[in-house]
């Protein structure tokens, strides 16, 4: 489980120069500094525009703990990145009323259809069954007692996938994965099947072995936004595992959306490889030695991970939030 050569020494420069500290005392400023170190440096080559917001959230499910809040309350647009939401409205219902919103392989189907291949029909058609945006928007605060400060779904996705009106922050992404891996919400261990399917996501790189890490996420892509917002799980048999919320949203459309949405793309993995890295780290050095045998894997969240229940600080924004960036 090794980073490139290249990476691992352009990290370990940054260590011995104070930038990043030891795994073994890993805090979460230091990774929020590193974070924005790189942030920094991607701004100086052209590789984010000055003129763009970023967001960016990570927390530690082991150690129960916000390691970065990086303009994590801002609302910006959510792009594709709300149907994490939508599926929550519909799985809402369903729990209440089985009858009358059933989860039959027809159901199944188009909610995958709308998680993996993000399509908009089938977005557009489970919000029709919750009763519209508004009403999915309702739903979710209701079922997690109003823990989504800047969720506003206010719009169907419109033709051609141009939808800029659905707003949320990354500390929202950040509590639903929170309350997706603590299995608080409804039909938890199917909305993780369903974001455990191989995607085109970005946050894993090659420097992620797919036979030791298994991501749970929804993308969001736009001619203003590229966002990505998930669950990390790596060691098999460990169950160790963080969040990561990543957001880049421009003023404008941009011209060519092609080589923006690529250029964000590699941004948005060189920095989640970064996190990936202090966390591998962080709990090899803690002497932990994680399985790789890929047939070990579970999706369940047990008490061995030391979670009652409590926010644990995710829910009143961790650390400090720093507008760095």
């Amino acid at each position: 489980m090794s980073l490139s050569r290249r990476k691992f020494l352009q990290y370990s420069a940054m260590t011995s120069a104070g930038l990043l500290a030891p795994a073994t005392t890993l805090a979460a400023n230091n990774l929020q500094s590193s974070l924005n170190w790189l942030i920094k440096r991607m701004r100086s080559e052209g590789t984010i525009s000055p003129s763009e917001r970023t967001a960016w959230s990570v927390y530690d499910f082991n150690a129960q703990k916000k390691l970065v809040s990086i303009n994590e309350r801002q609302s910006m647009q959510a792009a594709s990145m709300i149907k994490v939401f939508v599926a929550l409205a519909y799985f809402a219902l369903h729990s209440q009323y089985p009858n009358q919103y059933p989860y039959s392989w027809e159901e199944r189907k188009v909610m995958e259809r709308m998680l993996v291949k993000s399509s908009n029909t089938a977005t557009n058609k489970v919000m029709e069954w919750c009763g519209g945006p508004q009403r999915v928007q309702q739903l979710c605060q209701q079922v997690t007692n109003w823990q989504f400060k800047h969720l506003h779904i206010v719009e169907y996705i419109p033709q051609g996938g141009k939808t800029y009106r659905n707003r949320a922050s990354a500390q929202d992404y950040s509590r639903f994965y929170y309350y997706l891996w603590n299995n608080s919400l409804p039909q938890s261990y199917e909305l993780k099947r369903i974001l455990s399917i191989p995607n085109h996501d970005r946050i894993r790189t090659e420097q992620m072995p797919a036979y030791d890490i298994t991501i749970y996420n929804k993308t969001g892509s736009t001619g203003m936004l590229c966002g990505d917002g998930g669950i990390v799980q790596f060691g098999h048999g460990q169950n160790f595992c963080y969040s990561f919320i990543g957001i880049i949203e421009r003023t404008s459309k941009a011209r060519n959306y092609g080589r923006w949405i690529r250029a964000r793309s590699r941004a948005m993995r060189e920095a989640s490889e970064l996190v990936y890295y202090y966390m591998s780290e962080r709990y090899y050095a803690l002497g932990y030695t994680p399985s790789v045998n890929p047939n070990s894997f579970s999706d369940g969240f047990n008490d061995s991970n030391g979670f009652n229940g409590s926010n644990n600080g995710l829910f009143n924004g961790g650390s400090a939030e720093i507008h760095w960036n």
